[in-house]
């Protein structure tokens, strides 16, 4: 199921290459040996520049991770929102689409190495957590708009497009991290559809009051 992920450089890295390049020599030696374990003095033999010029551009390792962080939820969220957005299907499909292009952006990231999933899950790290929160109020933005593009073409009867989508994220918890990495991959599609069924179409066929 999963597949490759190509994540592009933010707009702030592509205006200062030895920032760029302190961020992608930081984010190997996180895949491999994790946010504990990569000092900044590591770093910046990683990325052959000074420990001076590491702290020119960031005023501590956090504040590497916190970007880094960043800019990995941000390639989940453009997975969600393409999916959402994909033309000519039923607001219902598009849904569905963007749960799973979500679930797939998560472990393709996962697979880049050991402790990459640290970059938007890690306990050990307030600054990712500051930023994993982030990426859920976005997360709920893109779907609540989803959800109220569908009511408004007559498709979904909902109240309140930003708390039901808060809901329905709340739902499908176990589809992110960390949940998400303990499951079997090969499931993990065939799971977040057939909560997607159970959700969008219910349980019953009609309304059991039409057969009394």
């Amino acid at each position: 199921m999963a597949q490759s992920t190509t994540y592009p450089a933010s707009p702030g890295d592509l205006g200062n290459p030895r920032r760029a390049q302190i961020l992608d020599a930081a984010e190997r030696l996180l895949h491999h040996y994790g946010h504990a374990k990569t000092t900044v003095a590591e770093i910046a033999r990683e990325a052959g520049v000074s420990v001076g010029s590491v702290y020119l551009e960031f005023e501590a390792k956090d504040a590497i991770w916190v970007e880094l962080s960043h800019r990995r939820h941000d390639a989940v969220l453009a997975a969600i929102r393409g999916a959402a957005n994909a033309p000519k299907k039923l607001y219902a499909q598009r849904l569905q689409a963007a749960l799973v292009a979500r679930t797939r952006a998560f472990l393709a990231l996962a697979e880049r190495g050991a402790h990459a999933a640290e970059l938007v899950h890690c306990h050990a790290c307030p600054a990712i957590r500051e930023a994993q929160e982030i990426y859920y109020r976005r997360e709920r933005e893109i779907i609540a708009e989803l959800l109220q593009e569908g009511h408004d073409a007559g498709e979904f009867a909902i109240k309140d497009p930003s708390a039901t989508a808060a809901i329905l994220l709340q739902a499908f918890v176990a589809f992110v991290p960390p949940l998400l990495f303990t499951r079997a991959p090969d499931e993990l599609e065939r799971d977040v559809t057939a909560l997607h069924q159970l959700l969008v179409y219910g349980l019953c066929r009609a309304d059991p009051r039409s057969r009394s």
